[in-house]
């Protein structure tokens, strides 16, 4: 069968509810075409897991089972400033998994919340 990619829901907010996410840099998200940029998107954030505090389902599962775990979310904005590892959070995000044995996420949101460290 074909296209089934498409029926595919991920449940953003359920998965990012009980984890922290601290921002660690940040580049252009562009579009491309044959390997030249044609036009500015928005802003990709390069974020990490630093806490995970979901319960998964299954006996064996470790305690803070994705910290560290990197995290790209693509938003149609101009970067904000902060402070690198201050906490992040996405604005209606949505995300799809993808790859080889479906252990990649995409996501984009519509923007950030960016909380800066005391």
């Amino acid at each position: 069968m074909k296209k089934l990619r498409g029926f595919n829901k991920f449940d953003c907010e359920a998965f990012f509810n009980d984890k922290d996410v601290r921002v660690m840099a940040h580049e252009a998200w562009n579009e491309y075409d044959d390997g030249k940029i044609t036009k500015q998107l928005g802003t990709k954030y390069k974020c990490v897991i630093a806490t995970d505090r979901t319960e998964y389902p299954g006996k064996d599962v470790e305690p803070d089972l994705n910290a560290g775990e990197k995290i790209d979310v693509k938003v149609p904005q101009q970067p904000k400033d902060y402070k690198k590892f201050s906490r992040i959070t996405f604005v209606n995000p949505t995300a799809s998994v993808y790859g080889t044995f479906q252990s990649e996420l995409s996501v984009k949101a519509d923007d950030v919340e960016i909380t800066q460290p005391k």
